[in-house]
C-alpha cells in the first residue's frame, strides 16, 4: 500500500494576518509570492512536489468590498490568470453572508450590490465563493479541501 502523499501549504508573503491551521493536516507550511491567491498547496508523491490547480483567495469584510469596487480590474485580471494557468480560483469571504448584505461601514456600496455582484461574478467567470463566519472556519474549509484532494489523488 503506497503512503499517503504530502502536503506543503504555501501562504502568500503579503498575506498580513495568515490563518492558523491544525497541526498535522500539512507537513509543512511556508510563506511565499503566489502569483495567484492566497493559500495554495503543493502535493509530494514519490519525491515530486505538484502544485495543485486550487487555490483560495481569503478577504475579511472591508477588503472584499474594495477589491470589488476600487481594485475590480486587477482581481479580475486574476481571475483570468488562473483560468489561463487551469486553477481554480475559489473566494473565501471572512463574514457571513448577513454581514456581507448589511454593508461595510467605510464603503459606498451596498451590501445588496455587493451579493449581487458576487452572484454575477459565479454566473459570468464561475467564481465560486464561502462565507465563512470566523478565521477558524475557514482555516478548515482549506484544510478539509485540500485534504480530501490528497486522499482522492492518483
Amino acid at each position: 500500500m503506497k503512503a499517503s502523499p504530502s502536503l506543503r501549504l504555501k501562504i502568500d508573503s503579503r498575506e498580513q494576518k495568515p490563518l492558523e491551521f491544525k497541526d498535522g493536516v500539512f507537513s509543512e507550511i511556508i510563506s511565499d509570492g503566489l502569483p495567484i491567491g492566497d493559500y495554495w498547496c503543493e502535493l509530494k508523491q514519490e519525491e515530486e512536489w505538484r502544485e495543485l490547480p486550487l487555490v483560495f483567495e481569503r478577504k475579511g469584510l472591508g477588503d472584499l468590498f474594495l477589491t470589488m469596487t476600487s481594485n475590480y480590474s486587477r482581481f479580475k485580471h486574476e481571475m483570468s490568470r488562473a483560468k489561463e494557468f487551469g486553477i481554480e480560483l475559489i473566494l473565501l469571504i471572512e463574514g457571513s453572508m448577513e454581514e456581507v448584505w448589511r454593508g461595510y461601514k467605510h464603503s459606498q456600496f451596498s451590501g445588496e450590490s455587493m451579493l449581487k455582484k458576487l452572484a454575477t461574478l459565479r454566473t459570468k467567470h464561475d467564481l465560486e465563493y464561502h462565507f465563512c463566519n470566523n478565521r477558524r472556519e475557514m482555516a478548515r474549509l482549506i484544510e478539509d479541501w485540500f485534504q480530501a484532494i490528497r486522499r482522492n489523488w492518483r
